[in-house]
């Protein structure tokens, strides 16, 4: 068809070419008004990459000629420097040292690496005082280094360089990829009631993912949804829970749980609380046998190293709880389950600990809530509900709602901005940091008489030995038998009373000032008041019944046996509330024990401190009468009710223990002289009794605070804390009796065999270096 038939067709037919034309602008509007939504859907099968010439482009750098000029003439500069006869002469022995201290690191990690123990444990503590390597030696020698190794290395102490980064540093993982790839894990491990519970309540199926973004750098901004944040949390702290059977520990590592923990770490890196509980799975996993391995392979132990040394004391004692269980070359080597936190030591330690002293919380406690210093500015109340302990962290399961918090909420909203990210919620979480020693100034002083003068003046007591101060806590009344001191002697005296130091955990923090060879152990278990805020039953069918103290007990004195308390060595108690009748039933439990392993804590059981302890109930158990509808008190309120008669025949068996089996146990008690305010309804309660509190054994003390108190020392020179110290005191002394004295004696060899033996190993030594010296020279010549 020609061009005039064409326009004559067209001319036939006009309303074609008008409805042709509106059809071609609508088409074009069309694809102006989507055109983002076109671009996405080309994007996705057209290449948008940087063609690979621009990529040439970038490789070359072109430089200015006097820039070029200046650099050679440098170099030219450099060049006849080292050719003057001073250089010729230093350059090679700087050389040489700096070979010599490679070396050296070197043939360290290897003797770490292939020694005998001996050999091994002096190995690393030598690399561990290295601090002249430069980033690129740490990084090889980080790359050559074993799994063992890395944990001594990282239970020693040692700089972070010496481990390798984290796989794929500075990325993330998808949220949604992560939730489906979790539900997949857990999915595995079916068929499990807890598990089949937990995705019929809180995790259903996940849709198929879309993005095909696997991994988002830190760059791009990471939106998590309310939803996804939340059930991320509750996904942690369900892993806490079922990880605590080994089994399901070691199909978590199969299924390369570890390295979906990893990338959890990366989403909450700014939120304490869900590392805290993060951590807690870290260390039920760490007792299966050779998890170490994989722990290495993953990253992990790098990252634990970090917290180790980190402000936050949840992280730094739960990283130190999985970093001594993975510790399988420490001599002093023990495994610490579930809900047993060593507090002191941390770190590996060349002698073994001469005493237990094992801390016991009591309800609405934690080892972080309980256990910490008494603020002299607020005052201590108690409330009824708080966070669900079973599914946040159990070191701060209730938030701190024994005592106010030292920040209050309108500070810590001055401090977080608002934002809609819902992954920033988790900066609002608290730090719970490490008490700062105050240091005194150094004195600028140039004459040495007048700074040797007011050093003097410094030393010097604020009091003379004539005077005698009481301490500020001295009870309001006591048993006629009773010992201790009630005051101190004025050079002694230190006053604190406008010191800025406070701690979060003084059996962390004090109790190794003053017994530096005492091993320290913290129990953390949840507890409730009310069943609305216990819910063990709400989210696992397994938990039904677990609040029962017998159980309880149970639970605990297999964990504390597992974590070899009292093998060879006295065991101190202290128990707070509800603490001490669990320390009296896991006694009684282990004085009617056939296996010697559990009976040993009762006969080395030398010291128990009773803080507030309800022997014959509390008052606070009549809630379950008089207001069952409001509150709805908890299994372990209704087991503490007043003259309980299972509590009265608890009781009744212990006493007759204390006069037969236990009768050289030293045995303090203390009560509460002050009732305790109650947040919710404003009103002071007295929790338990004096008449509770007392037991006809022992030393007996009516203190003037009340019942949070009793835990919370006001400062180190307090009375409670003095007596305290006076009963671990006791202990120890007496593990080392004359007999034992004697006996040591007997088997200590003789002084002429002593000097023999250095003698040899002195002539041993030096014969080793100087057949040494010959290969060091050849090798150093080359």
């Amino acid at each position: 068809m020609s061009l005039e038939d064409l326009k004559s067709q067209l001319r036939r037919h006009p309303k074609l070419v008008g409805l042709g034309g509106v059809g071609l602008l609508t088409a074009a509007g069309f694809l102006l008004y989507e055109s983002p939504q076109v671009r996405r859907f080309l994007s996705r099968y057209v290449d948008t990459k940087t063609p690979e010439p621009d990529k040439r482009r970038s490789e070359y750098i072109y430089i200015k000629y006097h820039i070029y000029r200046e650099s050679m003439r440098k170099l030219m500069q450099k060049q006849e420097d080292e050719k003057k006869w001073i250089n010729v002469i230093i350059n090679p022995i700087g050389k040489w040292w700096k070979t010599a201290k490679h070396s050296v690191a070197w043939r360290l990690l290897n003797i770490a690496q292939n020694g005998t123990q001996p050999e091994r444990l002096k190995a690393v503590q030598q690399l561990v005082c290295m601090d002249h390597l430069k980033d690129w030696d740490f990084r090889h020698l980080a790359q050559i280094c074993d799994a063992r190794t890395a944990v001594s290395l990282a239970r020693c102490g040692a700089d972070t360089r010496w481990f390798m980064p984290v796989h794929r540093h500075g990325c993330i993982k998808n949220p949604k990829m992560l939730l489906s790839e979790l539900h997949l894990m857990l999915n595995r491990l079916r068929p499990m009631s807890c598990v089949d519970h937990f995705f019929s309540k809180y995790f259903p199926e996940q849709d198929p993912i879309e993005d095909l973004h696997e991994y988002m750098t830190q760059e791009q901004t990471i939106v998590l949804s309310t939803a996804d944040t939340d059930l991320l949390k509750e996904i942690i702290s369900f892993l806490h829970h079922i990880s605590k059977d080994p089994q399901v520990s070691a199909n978590i590592i199969k299924d390369g749980g570890l390295v979906h923990l990893m990338e959890l770490r990366k989403i909450f890196s700014d939120d304490n609380e869900t590392l805290s509980t993060l951590c807690k799975v870290l260390a039920n996993i760490s007792v299966v046998p050779d998890a170490v391995e994989h722990f290495f392979a993953s990253g992990w132990i790098g990252v634990l190293a970090e917290w180790q040394q980190c402000q936050d004391l949840r992280l730094q004692v739960i990283s130190a709880k999985t970093m001594a269980n993975l510790d399988h070359d420490d001599p002093n080597q023990c495994t610490y389950p579930p809900n047993v936190y060593p507090l002191h030591p941390r770190v590996r330690t060349r002698r073994k600990p001469k005493a237990d002293i094992v801390f016991v919380h009591g309800l609405l406690g934690g080892v972080f809530i309980t256990w910490r210093q008494r603020d002299k500015k607020q005052p201590t109340e108690l409330g009824l509900y708080g966070k669900n302990a079973f599914y946040t962290s159990e070191a701060d399961d209730v938030f701190l709602v024994g005592e106010q918090k030292r920040m209050n909420g309108k500070q810590r909203k001055q401090q977080v901005p608002p934002q809609d990210n819902a992954q920033t919620e988790a900066i609002k979480d608290p730090v719970l940091k490490a008490s700062k020693k105050v240091e005194e100034r150094r004195l600028n002083i140039s004459d040495d008489a007048t700074k040797e003068f007011v050093e003097t003046l410094r030393s010097e007591a604020e009091l003379e030995s004539d005077w005698e101060v009481v301490h500020p806590d001295v009870p309001l009344n006591a048993n006629e038998n009773c010992a201790g001191d009630f005051s101190v002697s004025g050079n002694e005296w230190r006053n604190q009373d406008t010191s800025d130091e406070y701690t979060n955990c003084w059996p962390m923090e004090w109790l190794p000032d003053d017994y530096p060879d005492s091993r320290i152990i913290g129990i953390d278990y949840t507890s409730a008041v009310t069943e609305w805020s216990a819910n063990f039953t709400k989210y696992c069918p397994c938990e039904k019944g677990q609040g029962h103290i017998d159980v309880r007990a149970t639970t605990l004195l297999e964990r504390i046996v597992a974590s070899d308390v009292g093998n060879g060595r006295p065991i101190v108690w202290i128990g707070h509330s509800m603490g001490g009748l669990l320390t009296k039933l896991m006694l009684l439990k282990s004085v009617d024990s056939q296996e010697p392993k559990v009976q040993q804590l009762a006969k080395n059981t030398k010291g128990i401190v009773f803080l507030g302890t309800p022997h014959r109930g509390s008052p606070i158990a009549k809630w379950k009468q008089h207001m069952q509808m409001i509150l709805s008190p908890s299994i372990e309120v209704k087991e503490m009710e007043e003259n309980s008669p299972k509590l009265l025949e608890m009781h009744r068996r212990f006493m007759g223990c204390l006069h037969t089996f236990l009768r050289d146990v030293k045995v303090v008690s203390v009560a509460e002289g002050t009732p305790t305010m109650l947040t919710t309804f404003k009103f002071p309660l007295r929790i338990v009794t004096e008449e509770s509190a007392r037991i006809d054994f022992g030393d007996f003390y009516l203190m003037k605070d009340d019942h949070l108190s009793l835990s919370k020392p006001i400062y180190r020179q307090s009375f409670l804390y003095q007596r305290l110290l006076h009963v671990i005191h006791e202990a120890v002394m007496e593990r080392s009796d004359p007999k034992d004295q004697d006996a040591q004696s007997q088997s200590a060899p003789s002084q002429e065999v002593v000097l023999t033996n250095i003698v040899a190993a002195l002539l041993k030594g030096a014969k080793g270096l100087f057949e040494s010296l010959p290969i060091v020279a050849l090798r150093f010549s080359t």
